[in-house]
């Protein structure tokens, strides 16, 4: 008789494929930041030395020319920089984080006078404190919301029709005793192949982006040890937009 045994390394995986777009990422950054600001300003030199040697009517066409420079320059130091920042991730320091305060206190952030599109809280008050580093908690939680107005934006563009709110809810499950914060959007929803790999950095929904927020987003997570879920809201078989989920273990208790 043989017993065959097998043992599940999705999580090993992806550590190592995060540990390797860390390196990635901080050689790129090192790499192509350095020529960057030669470039820049080259380009803006170049420009004020010609402009006075040509005439107006000449003017245009090398005025554009040194815009387009600076601007895709400009681009890529934002660029370089979001890898930058995903290397450099400093280690969490945890503390007792009242979950449903920090929350109220982001909401002042999307008041409906500013925002593109509203942003409403669901939350249970009397939720547990847990363990987590406020600013990084902020960051996840911004980065999930932008991301969500993103989505339900370009989703209203395309169908003609004002955005609905953007949803943030928290709850506290006493069957399975964590806290829950999720961030449901209107928007198309994620593909397949986005749900099977979209914590793993250039992987990416936006015509314009690195790909790198949930990649952020799953890192502060994993220091939090708390569990992130990626689903598409349903309706009748049909996809209604997009949720991400965060639920956290008290900071009385220890993950399992």
């Amino acid at each position: 008789a043989r017993l065959m045994v097998f043992d599940d390394i999705t999580e090993v995986v992806s550590a190592q494929r995060s540990a390797a777009w860390t390196e990635v990422a901080r050689r790129l950054a090192h790499e192509i930041k350095n020529p960057l600001t030669p470039i820049q300003l080259s380009a803006e030199r170049l420009s004020l030395k010609l402009m006075d040697k040509l005439q107006p009517t000449e003017q245009a066409f090398p005025q554009r020319c040194v815009k387009t420079i600076v601007d895709q320059v400009a681009a890529m130091l934002r660029l370089v920089n979001e890898f930058r920042d995903y290397a450099r991730l400093p280690a969490a320091e945890l503390q007792p984080v009242n979950l449903h305060a920090l929350v109220m206190d982001l909401m002042q952030l999307y008041g409906e006078e500013t925002a593109q599109v509203p942003v409403r809280a669901k939350l249970d008050t009397d939720v547990p404190l847990i363990a987590a580093d406020p600013q990084q908690l902020r960051q996840v939680i911004h980065n999930l919301v932008q991301n969500a107005q993103d989505a339900t934006l370009q989703q209203a563009v395309s169908v003609g029709q004002p955005p609905s709110p953007v949803e943030i809810a928290l709850q506290w499950s006493e069957s399975s005793k964590r806290v829950r914060l999720s961030i449901s959007d209107n928007g198309t929803g994620f593909a397949p192949h986005i749900l099977q790999r979209a914590f793993e950095p250039y992987v990416t929904t936006k015509v314009r982006g690195t790909g790198l927020g949930l990649a952020v987003v799953k890192k502060i997570a994993d220091e939090h040890g708390a569990r992130i879920d990626l689903a598409n809201r349903m309706d009748n078989g049909i996809v209604q937009g997009a949720q991400v989920s965060l639920s956290f273990v008290p900071a009385s208790t220890e993950a399992p």
